[in-house]
């Protein structure tokens, strides 16, 4: 998308969705400034945190939904990406993260099988 100069085109849009850690900041022209909802694979939350004063406090606006496997998901302490996530949340308390429930994963991972013949 870049040097396509679109970004005041797609900031007019009433929901504007990224993916994982695709930045905005330095590329406003071609991508716009605003988030609404930002998808983020578990594999690049670590990513995410890396830089999360951007991400968790300058646009706290934004809504993460957050999906991985159920090992990395756990809510029982051994999920890694999970334990990640609740220390991100007691730092930011304004964020809005919410994670994909192991139901919805093994939905969405049926489809996907359907869809492309593969498994995720």
């Amino acid at each position: 998308m870049t040097e396509q100069k679109v970004g005041s085109e797609i900031d007019q849009a009433s929901c504007i969705w990224r993916m994982n850690n695709a930045p905005t900041k330095g590329y406003e022209e071609d991508v716009g400034k605003r988030t609404t909802v930002r998808v983020v694979s578990h594999t690049s939350v670590p990513l995410l945190l890396k830089n999360a004063d951007y991400f968790f406090k300058e646009t706290n606006s934004t809504i993460y939904v957050i999906w991985g496997p159920f090992r990395n998901m756990r809510k029982d302490g051994s999920g890694i990406v999970y334990n990640m996530l609740k220390k991100t949340v007691d730092s930011y308390p304004g964020a809005k993260i919410y994670v994909t429930t192991e139901k919805r994963m093994s939905y969405c991972d049926e489809i996907f099988k359907k869809e492309t013949g593969k498994d995720r």
